[in-house]
């Protein structure tokens, strides 16, 4: 697993800029103590610093790239922000973790397109075994367990919900885009930083998705959520999102480890 760092350094945006990202980010795999075998893309520092752990950014890719090929999931999103970690002014090392799920074992068992909507008690298998993944990478002193950060698209969307409300402690930060969730369950979410992304416009995940959800949020006493609605914007909006360098910083300016008591004065 060590040599899984040996990949590449998001930071030297120079020496790769002429690479895809299907290039950048390589085919990895994780066999877990149960034999089950989860097939991901990783991008990581090429010279890791001894003892140095990153942060972690989980990224769950939408239906159109359902499958078992461990390719189709970097074609979608993950170039513009795999290029926005490219340009960043201050170069810092992220490990980019994209796993693949199928339609039949997918993130979620059900969308959340309805207000009456509820999810179901357990993990759908593949969500499960994305968050195992995360955790594995944690244990293995790889990733930085205050600043792991997740993040998905359309389908990807609902996973990144479904995620968030059923293990609020895991992430430091999250990013749903077009997507939906359980309004009922909101309440764990007090205090985590969720920046929501739609468009106006989306004919495939009603707005109203986003918007219940983010009202929801406020209801609750989530003081740290922040929606961006994209006027007149359709369904793929995740370009927008991912290239915009302030979204980048926002995320990885987010962390779980609490301040010296000396930095709050």
């Amino acid at each position: 697993m060590k040599r899984m760092l040996l990949l590449l350094f998001l930071g030297a945006a120079a020496a790769y800029a002429q690479f895809t990202a299907e290039e950048m980010i390589q085919p990895c795999a994780y066999t877990n103590a149960a034999g089950e075998v989860v097939r991901y893309r990783l991008a990581a520092p090429q010279f890791p610093d001894e003892g140095r752990k990153y942060p972690l950014i989980l990224f769950l890719h939408g239906s159109g790239e359902c499958g078992t090929d461990n390719q189709k999931q970097v074609k979608v999103g993950l170039p513009a922000l795999v290029g926005t970690l490219l340009r960043r002014k201050v170069a810092e090392p992220v490990l980019l973790v994209a796993p693949q799920c199928t339609m039949t074992n997918g993130w979620v068992r059900r969308l959340a397109m309805h207000e009456s909507f509820t999810a179901d008690p357990g993990h759908a298998p593949a969500l499960a075994q994305a968050l195992e993944l995360v955790r594995h990478l944690v244990a293995e002193r790889q990733a930085d367990p205050d600043r792991l950060y997740i993040t998905g698209l359309s389908y990807g969307g609902f996973g990144t919900w479904d995620a968030i409300q059923r293990e609020p402690e895991l992430f430091a930060a999250a990013i749903p885009i077009c997507g939906g969730g359980d309004v009922r369950r909101v309440g764990a979410l007090r205090r985590l930083p969720i920046w929501v992304f739609h468009g106006s416009a989306d004919k495939n995940v009603p707005v109203a998705c986003s918007r219940r959800m983010v009202e929801a949020l406020k209801r609750s006493g989530n003081r740290k959520v922040r929606y961006t609605e994209y006027e007149e914007a359709g369904h793929a909006v995740w370009d927008r999102v991912y290239g915009d360098d302030e979204v980048l910083a926002w995320l990885l300016q987010q962390t779980r480890a609490r301040k010296p008591w000396w930095k709050f004065w």
